[in-house]
């Protein structure tokens, strides 16, 4: 759906430091997908403020700051707003046949899983913050969205523990990565105010399904 690609997160982590952002890449992207699924225009750089107030201390971004923060912040909008545009033109027959992809910046699966597990905790807390950022108020959600950020807010609390199984808990922490995007996709849908959006995704048997 989209040719851009995100950066990796062992490529990306040095570069957030050398520019002394406050983020690391699963709450960079995090933050920025929780923006745009809330209404973030994607054209020009309306990021740049709260990027600035959230990551650099409300402090101007340098050039290569943006530069960076641009490499996570391109690929990410232009997944989302692919899958919005899919999700807009096709109908419901053609909707049961596409398979969503959205992508989460975080350590590569065979990095060590406590690690795993707080970025992505770190990358859901900081994709909820994104969506307060750009002035979401809980009263005005439909149920759908309000009990996917109900999700959200609980595995943002869950971890790794060290006393459990560890490869039990690897494969607990792999179900809850697949499971992420489709509360995204649940909060681009019902954030995007577009109310044939809903009745598109509802004349299906359930959600779209995100692979």
């Amino acid at each position: 759906m989209s040719e851009l690609s995100l950066p990796a997160y062992e490529t990306l982590e040095p570069l957030l430091k050398e520019q002394g952002l406050a983020v690391n890449p699963a709450e960079l992207h995090g933050l920025l997908s929780g923006m745009i699924c809330a209404g973030l225009a994607t054209d020009g750089e309306h990021w740049l403020a709260p990027v600035a107030d959230y990551a650099n201390q409300g402090e101007p971004l340098t050039d290569g700051a943006k530069a960076v923060v641009r490499s996570v912040f391109d690929p990410a909008a232009s997944q989302l707003q692919g899958v919005l545009s899919t999700l807009l033109n096709s109908t419901a027959s053609e909707l049961a046949e596409i398979e969503f992809t959205v992508s989460l910046l975080l350590p590569a699966e065979n990095t060590d899983l406590m690690l795993r597990g707080e970025a992505l905790g770190e990358w859901v807390t900081n994709f909820i913050s994104g969506l307060g950022l750009m002035g979401m108020r809980k009263e005005t959600l439909s149920d759908d969205v309000t009990e996917a950020i109900a999700a959200l807010q609980e595995i943002a609390q869950l971890g790794i523990d060290e006393d459990e199984d560890m490869e039990e808990q690897a494969m607990l922490l792999d179900n809850i990565v697949a499971y992420v995007p489709e509360c995204v996709l649940v909060c681009l849908v019902g954030l995007s105010q577009r109310g044939e959006l809903d009745e598109a995704v509802h004349e299906q048997d359930g959600k779209p399904t995100l692979h």
